[in-house]
């Protein structure tokens, strides 16, 4: 059986927009959604996950390792830390690679993250032929210009399930976002 779709997922991006909000993420509900959604079978599509990490970070070690019993590829790099204290936790080119290298493999790509930065992949990948449908985290979050250059959107807080407060663990609705 060959592959149909690559899911794509910028965990940064989509982490630290919900974070601030309060909100947790359920990637394998996500996952359920996305294979339901598009008719896929297990076998018919590539989920990738992209996470940067530092070691002292229990809670994102405890991430890598559930997305990958979840049955993602998961995709790490190591945060620098800069000597003035900042740090650069960028996978963006890690994740373009996957789909350049997916793109003759693939009809369909399905790009979780709101980042601007990846503007000029959706384009290149639609100039391909490709389907590209950007899931993002709504409205201020999500690039304009992803949502405009995708094929559809979806806002990740209106998929049942996909995303709950932290505190209460009820499902995220779309007319109660927090912020």
């Amino acid at each position: 059986m060959e592959l149909k779709a690559a899911v794509l997922v910028d965990v940064q991006n989509i982490q630290e927009t919900f974070e601030r909000q309060g909100c947790e993420v359920r990637y394998d509900v996500l996952k359920e959604h996305i294979k339901q959604h598009y008719g896929l079978d297990e076998r018919e599509v590539k989920f990738v996950a992209f996470v940067p990490y530092r070691r002292d970070d229990e809670r994102r070690m405890r991430l890598i390792d559930a997305l990958s019993f979840m049955g993602f590829r998961v995709v790490t790099k190591p945060v620098r830390e800069h000597p003035d204290g900042g740090m650069k936790a960028n996978m963006d080119t890690d994740l373009v690679l996957e789909a350049i290298n997916l793109a003759d493999l693939v009809q369909e790509f399905v790009l979780i993250t709101g980042d601007s930065d990846f503007v000029t992949l959706v384009d290149y990948l639609s100039r391909r032929g490709k389907r590209v449908t950007v899931l993002g985290p709504g409205r201020g979050s999500t690039s304009v210009e992803l949502i405009r250059v995708s094929d559809h959107y979806q806002n990740l807080g209106e998929i049942e399930g996909v995303v709950l407060a932290k505190f209460t663990q009820e499902p995220l609705l779309p007319d109660h976002q927090p912020g």
